[in-house]
């Protein structure tokens, strides 16, 4: 392993954050500090070890240097609460003194130590959370979004459920915010009747009495958001009351994926899933990509592996273009927006608030020579930008 990696303990540091990293320095740096901030214990740390994968095979790949600096990792636990990100992010800042921040799992978390951040001249990277807040009136020229606005993924899932010619879908999430804007932003989009709708506590494993109300009300399809072992359980009782193969499912790329792939089965077959990326995905960047991710791990990868190794991919041309020197953040910044960097996803450029304008493809679920994939089916959204970059008004 070539890179520089350091944990830091897990002692609160007290005091008010620093306004300042390290004193200011001209020229290229001797190294480049890197924060990588996840949620490495609880129920999302697959996520976390998924990211890192992808950092990693990036960081290899690059010799362990970002426009020819070495680079240092100093990897913090966030665990699961707003209060564990910021403690996190303050070690990063006050005894780390970090350049740049990627990683990051939970919107919540985001929130509280966006500002912080910003205020210690920290560039934050998000492999995975968009939330709207940061995407419209509170955007900031301090945050580059890799991935998508919380509400896009399923804003697409919804255009593919109405390209597929869905007249009436049923739809079922679990009931906390995060899943009643993926449903909002599904429904947006889908112009079709809403056959019924469920929303269940984020433990229920048992969906009997659902997919009865489902089998009752005979949609033509069904809109699923429900990450992780929900997903799962549902999948396999859908497919156990025998209604797979008479009402698709539509989904993200999260609801069977090579996470899950081995505890579903034949159950994961047909689904209909939508993402800005799946591993089949024909383009030079991507199968160098997925070629070399199989040759490291032994499978194929999942979108949060492909998001970081974009990000550090772009900070890569980013910093090359500026010599190396990474002391003026401002020009950092205008680097990061203007990269040429070419990304596993196909076409992407940072919108006006630094989020993504980004294709969507829909994808199903296949068996290929014995073992579970996603077929690139159709590319459903060209350009795809977030309902909230027009009420962003940042200095740029």
């Amino acid at each position: 392993m070539l890179i520089s990696r350091r944990r830091l303990g897990t002692g609160l540091v007290g005091g008010a954050l620093a306004a300042a990293t390290r004193p200011a320095r001209a020229g290229p740096p001797a190294s480049i500090r890197i924060g990588v901030l996840h949620a490495m214990t609880g129920p999302i740390s697959v996520i976390a070890r998924e990211q890192m994968m992808g950092l990693e095979l990036a960081l290899t790949r690059l010799g362990n240097r970002l426009g020819g600096v070495p680079v240092e990792l100093f990897e913090e636990d966030a665990r699961m609460t707003p209060d564990t990100g910021l403690q996190a992010a303050t070690r990063l800042i006050e005894q780390r003194h970090i350049d740049i921040l990627v990683g990051n799992q939970l919107s919540n978390q985001l929130l509280a130590y966006i500002a912080p951040l910003a205020a210690a001249n920290v560039v934050v990277f998000t492999d995975l959370p968009g939330p709207s807040q940061l995407a419209g009136a509170g955007c900031t020229p301090d945050l580059f979004v890799m991935s998508w606005e919380n509400n896009t993924n399923s804003a697409a899932i919804g255009l593919a459920m109405t390209a597929a010619g869905v007249k009436r879908a049923y739809f079922i999430s679990q009931n906390y915010v995060t899943g009643r804007e993926y449903v909002a932003g599904a429904r947006k989009f889908y112009h079709g009747e809403v056959a019924g709708e469920a929303y269940l506590p984020i433990e229920q494993t048992d969906y009997a009495a659902e997919i009865a109300a489902i089998r009752a009300a005979r949609p033509d399809a069904v809109y699923v958001f429900l990450p992780g072992a929900g997903g799962i359980a549902f999948l396999k009782q859908f497919a156990g009351a025998g209604l797979k193969a008479r009402i698709p499912l539509f989904s993200g790329s999260w609801l069977a994926d090579e996470h899950s792939f081995a505890a579903l089965g034949a159950a994961a077959e047909g689904a209909h899933l939508v993402a800005n990326w799946f591993a089949d995905l024909d383009n030079p960047q991507n199968v160098e990509f997925v070629a070399a991710f199989v040759a490291k791990f032994g499978r194929r990868p999942v979108v949060y592996a492909a998001m970081t190794y974009d990000n550090m991919m772009l900070l890569d041309r980013a910093v090359a273009s500026l010599g190396g020197d990474i002391s003026d953040r401002d020009a950092l910044r205008r680097a990061i927006r203007g990269s040429d960097f070419q990304s596993v996803r196909g076409p992407f450029a940072f919108n006006v608030n630094q989020f993504p304008i980004q294709n969507y493809y829909a994808a199903e679920v296949v068996r290929s020579d014995g073992e579970l994939r996603h077929k690139v089916t159709a590319t459903i959204a060209t350009g795809f930008k977030d309902g909230y970059f027009d009420q962003c008004h940042m200095p740029r």
